[in-house]
């Protein structure tokens, strides 16, 4: 099942969470959307989340137990942009249909930032069950390049006795700069082991480290390095602003072995990789390619989760291996048993065009499973650079064996926002005719017309052509643009507009 959550106000980096008994969805994507399934209907209503201490985006959804708990960034109230991040904020929904919630503050340190957090939660130990645990990066001053200012990992737990965060504590060892990429601690996530062991990774100069606590998260070890990552989390990726390999790691708390994932370009281009411990993070496997690509197609964006009654690992991705100039995307799923091979699928048939360097599509997507279900949610993008929200569920066993046939691409327009220029591309394996017109109209009245067309041979392998570039207008105006796809052979006509205000 495939359902759009929303497609308003260009939402973007989403969160979902499967309640573990009903297995109904929440999801939630920047800055306050809030979606809700209804009990046995595959149908959502929206709301927007609040909290006293406001509500800023990068939303993390977390079932403890049968309860959701909502962290995310603050927005505090009688404080400026910049500066009302100072805390991160964690709610208790008890019922997100009514929204009855409450808020705890967590990790204020004056007028330092607090940034990317992301929960997980003990359900299953003697001595901790119950905790909820909390960890994301804290920014002396975000941005700044002084060296005197830094970025560390903090770390926070919810004792369900007293109904409290902790006082945050700082867990890393080393400290990164502020300037928000590579050499900059980022993307801590956090998993619980076996006997009630937390497992805290993040990324930083060019690597994935990991640290461990064995008493609730009171104290915690020496930080290790589990794996390089060259060209570091920050990654440059074509025709789009942001793209990361940050890790995620997960626990499967019967077997009592920890799963991480990221992304780095240990090959020369993007490729999502895994790694396992099978004796309480002592040491790790070798690096296990994940999008078996061996072409130059870039994956990044990854997430994991693991379905605690089977043992199966699931690794959510952005593929590009259709899509030579990177251009296009599919969204990629792999399920993962320690000793076999990869079974992979796409959750979207057509692919999906990025949108530039100049428009923000978020830092990532999420996956959750249950009981033989698994739920992934993630941006998409049309040609008119509107993003939506996309939902995918599906059963475990209709994940396919073998990557699906990548003969599978239909046509799509991609629309990409660049630093002075606008470029029309499309992604066929179908040998077609593109016609378009572009039609610019200005203030002033004055109307200039752009209009051309170009043909495309068949090809065996899905491919991106490049259509017509427009360098960007100056002064203010409208673009008009229309587009007509025909394809030779099957006489199908595929037709598209854009408006773009500028």
């Amino acid at each position: 099942m495939r359902v759009t959550l929303d497609n308003t106000n260009n939402p973007n980096e989403p969160s979902i969470a499967l309640h573990p008994i009903t297995k109904t969805i929440v999801a939630a994507s920047n800055i306050n959307n809030f979606y809700v399934e209804s009990i046995g209907s595959n149908s959502f209503s929206k709301t927007i989340s609040t909290s006293p201490l406001g509500v800023y985006g990068d939303p993390v959804l977390h079932y403890s137990d049968t309860t959701l708990y909502f962290a995310h960034l603050a927005k505090a109230p009688k404080k400026e942009y910049g500066a009302w991040f100072d805390r991160i904020v964690v709610q208790k929904i008890m019922d997100p249909y009514n929204w009855k919630e409450k808020s705890y503050s967590v990790g204020y340190n004056g007028n330092k930032m607090q940034d990317k957090p992301w929960l997980s939660s003990d359900n299953h130990s003697a001595e901790y069950n119950g905790n909820l645990y909390v960890t994301w990066t804290e920014f002396d001053k975000y941005g700044s390049d002084n060296q005197a200012d830094r970025s560390r990992i903090r770390f926070s737990k919810y004792d369900l006795k007293s109904d409290s965060f902790s006082t945050a504590i700082t867990i890393s060892d080393t400290t990164g700069d502020c300037l928000d990429s590579d050499n900059t601690l980022e993307g801590a996530t956090s998993a619980v082991g076996k006997n009630g062991e937390i497992y805290a990774v993040w990324a930083g100069y060019e690597s994935i480290w990991i640290d461990k606590s064995s008493d609730g998260g009171v104290t915690w070890g020496k930080d290790q390095i589990i794996a390089f990552q060259p060209g570091g989390w920050d990654m440059d990726m074509p025709h789009i602003m942001r793209a990361n390999g940050m890790p995620f790691i997960a626990s499967d708390t019967v077997k009592d072995i920890q799963y991480v994932t990221w992304a780095d370009e240990f090959n020369g281009n993007a490729d999502v990789w895994l790694i396992y411990s099978k004796d309480q993070g002592n040491t790790w496997s070798e690096r296990i390619n994940v999008s078996k690509d061996t072409a130059d197609g870039h994956q990044y964006f990854p997430n994991l989760t693991i379905d605690q009654k089977s043992g199966e690992v699931f690794i959510a991705f952005y593929d590009f291996s259709e899509s030579p100039q990177s251009v296009f995307y599919k969204l990629a799923i792999s399920k993962y048993v320690l000793g076999n091979d990869f079974q992979s699928s796409f959750l979207n048939q057509n692919p999906i065009p990025l949108p530039g360097k100049n428009v923000f599509y978020g830092d990532y997507l999420d996956i959750d499973a249950q009981d033989g279900e698994v739920v992934t949610v993630y941006t998409s993008n049309n040609v008119n650079n509107e993003t939506s929200i996309e939902m995918s569920r599906i059963s475990n066993h209709s994940i396919c064996k073998e990557v699906i046939n990548a003969k599978t691409a239909f046509n799509n327009i991609a629309l990409l926002d660049e630093a002075d220029s606008l470029s029309l591309w499309i992604n066929t394996i179908s040998p077609s005719k593109v016609s378009y017109k572009i039609k610019v109209k200005y203030q002033d009245k004055k109307v200039k017309l752009y209009k051309g067309s170009s043909l495309y041979e068949a090809k065996n392998q899905p491919e991106d052509n490049f259509i017509v570039s427009l360098k960007k207008p100056k002064k203010a105006c409208i673009l008009k643009i229309k587009i007509i796809v025909r394809e030779k052979f099957c006489h199908k006509k595929q037709k598209y507009s854009v408006y773009k205000e500028m």
